[in-house]
């Protein structure tokens, strides 16, 4: 039988823990939502001062991203190309996020573990903050 690779808790927390880390270095505040491999929501954080909403869009970044494999950017730029389609990738369309700011989280074994979803700041920071945090905790993005 195969092995099912997924984030563990105090995994999710770890990557977390940088996010939010390098979120207060640079004086800035998101909603942070981390997922295990099927999309479940493992870790959560909305920072003071954000929009509410913005845990909502997390948590739909971070999801796609854990089912996809892929950053929500290559997603929205593989669609809009027509490379791809929602339903191809298994995505409800009603559910798809254009948006960055989502990225898989992947061991060194390349396995797929699970996403992390920012929201709150532009789409380049977003990603940027998700990235960093996946790479300071000792993971790769794929």
């Amino acid at each position: 039988m195969g092995q099912i690779y997924s984030l563990t808790s105090d995994e999710a927390e770890k990557i977390m823990a940088e996010a939010i880390q390098i979120l207060k270095q640079n004086d800035l505040a998101a909603s942070i939502v981390i997922t295990n491999r099927d999309g479940t929501e493992i870790a959560k954080s909305v920072m003071d001062g954000v929009d509410p909403f913005t845990a909502h869009v997390a948590s739909l970044k971070a999801q796609q991203a854990a089912w996809t494999g892929q950053s929500t950017r290559k997603t929205r730029d593989e669609i809009e190309a027509g490379k791809k389609t929602a339903k191809v990738l298994g995505i409800s369309p009603k559910r798809l996020v254009p948006w960055a700011g989502g990225m898989p989280v992947y061991d060194q074994d390349s396995h797929l573990l699970g996403g992390i979803g920012v929201s709150n700041l532009s789409q380049d920071e977003d990603e940027g903050v998700a990235r960093n945090a996946i790479t300071s905790a000792g993971f790769n993005v794929g």
